[in-house]
């Protein structure tokens, strides 16, 4: 299902952004990868991994967080985890693709800002682009924690503007 889910959302974000991430990063379970890249409270952590070359892009690291996913859908049995793999896959993209292309500073220290486009970047793509169980997603993540609101707000991408309330 995660791989379902990550084929989605790679599609999705290419799609929309005209950007590819072949090569760009991989994924990690917390089974696979330990407990230093353990961080509470977020379905997944990225990591900027330096490469050997300076001449070659940089490489991230999606290091799902697999306590926080589990607690989540034990508490949420009707998820469809598809979806819910989409979801945080196409979130986790769309910062690699921003950070890749200059959009955004990996080491920016407005990082609740960048979370707060993120997201919202994430749910316009994902209703633009229907995924089965997307809008149950949506409804369980935000009786845990509220989206972010933003009213004037516009989102950028490419020279396209869409005005959303999210």
């Amino acid at each position: 299902m995660l791989i379902q889910g990550s084929l989605l959302a790679e599609r999705i974000v290419s799609k929309e952004t005209q950007w590819c991430g072949d090569g760009r990063y991989d994924v990690t379970t917390l089974a696979e990868s330990g407990e230093d890249e353990r961080k509470e409270g977020v379905f997944a952590h990225l990591l900027l991994l330096r490469p050997e070359e300076e001449k070659k892009p940089p490489l991230f690291r999606i290091s799902l967080q697999d306590i926080e996913i589990f607690d989540f859908v034990r508490k949420h049995r009707e998820i469809d985890l598809v979806s819910f793999f989409t979801f945080i896959m196409t979130h986790e993209l769309l910062h690699i693709h921003r950070f890749s292309t200059g959009m955004a500073d990996f080491y920016e220290t407005q990082k609740v800002e960048e979370e707060a486009f993120v997201d919202s970047l994430t749910r316009l793509l994902l209703a633009k682009n229907p995924v089965t169980g997307f809008k149950n997603i949506l409804t369980l993540l935000d009786k845990v924690e509220a989206a972010p609101l933003y009213s004037p707000t516009k989102i950028v991408d490419r020279g396209r503007y869409f005005h959303a309330y999210l």
